[in-house]
């Protein structure tokens, strides 16, 4: 500051001096005329640069495995309805199953499922534990509850035998449910499913790193495809060249019970994403896992849901809350992905087809198997419930409960507020409205 303070008199007499000085044309003493004042430019308006225009959106869900155990189809014989022509209204009472979540699943305009089952009852060789079969019914339960593609690429693909896998992949397609990962030849198995939804072309590719039983005999043979990072990138290569405008993979993968991944699947994730797919949908550890947003090498914004855990299932049957650990219940917590695929057209001309709205819904499976083992006279009763939604319905009872009810309500809500906590701090409390 000093410094600056000392040279301010000699810049002002050197100016002073300068501006004396005679000038050619004038008199002695005399001094220049200042130069005419120039405007200064008006700054040039902003160009305002216009917002993508949206040209099409459809929005899709994802939850994780429907598992076929004897209870679960026991509770679906039990709410079997029937109509006057003895029919039944419900899918022999597998409807039921999914009553409770199927008007959120109806919201996106496809919904996707892990198969865990095969469903097959000519080739049935029996169910028991770790052997799974299912009636037809389920297939169009899932697809009246939302369902609209599943994968049966998984470790109980063959629980009924070579003849199991083919005649389930047989009723898929009288169904008219699409399928991925499974096919009556490799080739088929593999080979990606491309499907318009509200005029946006998607693929799907299904695989599983599990088998229990690995039948697959040849590349001419029944198969389920095996998830061979090569093939699958091949895949998605070539479901871009027939239209696709994002690619997403089913991976049945991981370890079972375990809550986080594998450095193992991060690394083959973030390896099929560089490599062209969009978003991957994973399953096997039957308890949920992160979902990570993931910027690929290109830029593009990916996600990896590494586990969404079971849709329906008898596992954690006699889990109590408060009395046992709370990872006990794990296997009855699930998750109802949402996500969509927005096209836009920028500025400069750009059409681009990218993941909007990823956002996760925690779902919770009902079971009255602590209540049966005190009474064996009560059926089984199964149930896949929204857990928000059963949250409000019970937040708004309690002004006009009392006793018994009042007590219920109020233990449902702490189970229900419990696990909700626990789902948000697996999956990432950021993507967890």
């Amino acid at each position: 500051m000093i410094r600056l303070r000392s040279l301010l008199p000699v810049l002002f007499v050197a100016c002073a001096c300068a501006s004396a000085s005679p000038v050619s044309g004038h008199e002695p003493g005399a001094t220049a005329a200042p130069a005419p004042l120039v405007a200064t430019p008006a700054p040039a308006p902003a160009q305002e640069i216009a917002a993508p225009r949206v040209l099409a959106v459809a929005r899709f869900a994802a939850v994780g495995d429907v598992l076929m155990h004897g209870a679960v189809k026991d509770a679906a014989k039990a709410a079997d309805e029937r109509g006057p022509d003895g029919r039944s209204t419900n899918h022999d009472g597998y409807g039921a199953l999914f009553a409770g979540v199927a008007p959120m699943l109806r919201e996106a305009d496809l919904g996707f499922a892990n198969l865990e089952t095969p469903v097959a009852p000519r080739a049935d060789r029996g169910s028991r534990a770790f052997v799974f079969n299912a009636p037809p019914a389920l297939l169009g339960a899932l697809e009246d509850a939302g369902i609209g593609i599943v994968s049966f690429a998984n470790n109980h693909v063959y629980d009924q035998g070579v003849a199991g896998l083919v005649e389930t992949v047989g009723q898929l397609e009288s169904a008219g449910l699409p399928h991925v990962g499974a096919g009556r030849t490799c080739d088929d198995a593999s080979r990606f499913r491309l499907l318009e939804v509200k005029g946006v072309k998607v693929a799907f590719v299904g695989g599983t790193l599990v088998f229990n039983d690995d039948k697959n005999a040849g590349p001419n043979k029944p198969c389920a495809f095996r998830l061979e990072e090569k093939r699958a990138l091949a895949e998605a290569k070539a479901a871009r060249e027939a239209g696709a405008e994002l690619v997403f993979l089913s991976a049945h993968w991981g370890v079972e019970y375990e809550t986080q991944p594998r450095k193992a699947e991060v690394d083959l994730a973030h390896r099929l994403l560089d490599g062209g797919f969009d978003a991957i949908l994973g399953h096997h550890p039957h308890v949920l896992q992160p979902v990570e947003i993931y910027e690929a090498s290109d830029g593009r914004l990916t996600f990896v849901a590494y586990s969404l855990g079971n849709f329906i299932s008898n596992q954690s049957r006699t889990y109590a809350h408060g009395v046992q650990p709370a990872k006990v219940g794990n296997t009855r917590d699930g998750l109802l992905l949402r996500f969509s695929a927005v096209r836009k057209a920028y500025a400069d001309g750009t059409v681009r087809t990218e993941l909007a709205d990823l956002r996760a819904e925690p779902l919770w499976t009902e079971n009255n198997a602590l209540a049966r083992q005190r009474d064996g006279k009560l059926p089984s009763y199964i149930r896949v419930v929204h857990t928000d939604t059963e949250l409000a319905r019970a937040r708004a009872q309690l002004g006009s409960a009392a006793g018994a009810q009042l007590l219920s309500l109020q233990k449902q809500i702490e189970l229900l507020e419990a696990r909700r906590a626990i789902a948000a701090q697996i999956v990432g409390e950021e993507i967890v409205p």
